[in-house]
């Protein structure tokens, strides 16, 4: 993360708040919360890491906090892991995922959304590498029962797999039941194609790029415009694809607390995700796709409001 960003924006919103480097990690650090605001919970629950950055990883940290908002002292958010998609330093193939498609501002502003709702609700972050004992020890520390990826840049290692008594689960925004779009550029993949839909798919995380057991899709989202043609924008696809990724994770965490509450670790195996949506959420998947509303289907959240679509 640059000074800049992080001086200006990560202390400048509360100076009380801690940096520091973690031993062994080759960039970024840890963050603290101020202790005004640092929240006490209840103790005991569902303990869950997120790990994610940017729109996709914004979403499906709000699917978390809806759910601990709607399932109070029976879950709560730890911790968040984001990327650094400033630091050259950092491994996470800035080139050729979808930060390639924003200027530096924008890349300031999508990393500083995720950072400020975390941080102001009183959440530790880390912007630094995994793979790394100084990584393992916060994960020893934090605790989590269950973890849950989205847009991370790194590959999520064994000791990481392993940790979660109740499993690690991967929000991608492609179809990968049919094969489709695993890796850095799910929605090139759909333009090079020319599919007129697309899913999000949940998964289990193996140490393979989106290749754990599937546990469920979202219905179709529709990706034409109101022609029925092809669109080439892939700002504008990966907006669209993103529409299901909170009420997908905020099904995944109600799940995950009834298998804590059970006493039955392991991996959550299915989740019927189509038959759970509203229909007021299936006609958002199946309206057109209008590429003059890019950035107006996923704004960025205005400080101190909650992020929904």
């Amino acid at each position: 993360m640059t000074d800049h960003l992080m001086t200006d924006r990560v202390l400048g919103d509360n100076p009380r708040r801690r940096i520091e480097k973690v031993a062994t990690s080759r960039w970024g650090r840890l963050v603290t919360p101020a202790a005004d605001e640092i929240k006490v919970r209840p103790s005991g629950g569902l303990r869950i890491l997120a790990i994610g950055s940017w729109t996709l990883g914004l979403l499906a940290l709000e699917g978390m906090l809806s759910a601990e908002a709607e399932l109070p002292g029976k879950v709560q958010v730890i911790g968040l892991t984001t990327d650094d998609p400033h630091d050259p330093a950092a491994k996470i193939s800035v080139k050729r995922r979808f930060w390639r498609y924003y200027d530096q501002s924008h890349r300031d502003d999508y990393e500083w959304a995720i950072l400020h709702r975390a941080l102001s609700l009183g959440i530790p972050c880390y912007t630094g590498e995994v793979k790394c004992d100084g990584f393992r020890e916060l994960l020893r520390q934090w605790h989590p029962d269950a973890i849950i990826t989205a847009a991370f840049g790194q590959i999520i290692d064994e000791s990481i797999i392993n940790y979660p008594a109740y499993g690690i689960y991967n929000i991608h925004p492609a179809d990968l039941l049919n094969h489709h779009g695993a890796g850095p550029q799910p929605w090139e993949d759909v333009i090079e194609r020319k599919a007129p839909f697309t899913r999000v798919t949940l998964h289990q995380t193996n140490p393979l790029l989106d290749d754990g057991k599937i546990v469920g899709q979202s219905p179709e989202i529709n990706l034409l415009t109101a022609e029925g043609k092809n669109v080439n924008d892939v700002r504008a696809i990966g907006e669209k694809s993103l529409v299901p990724v909170k009420a997908m994770v905020e099904q995944l965490v109600r799940v995950l607390v009834q298998n804590k509450e059970a006493n039955a670790p392991g991996c959550v195996e299915s989740i019927d995700f189509v038959n759970l949506f509203s229909d007021e959420l299936r006609e958002k998947l199946l309206m057109p796709l209008d590429p003059s509303r890019q950035d107006q289907i996923l704004p960025l959240p205005k400080e101190e409001t909650e992020f929904t679509v």
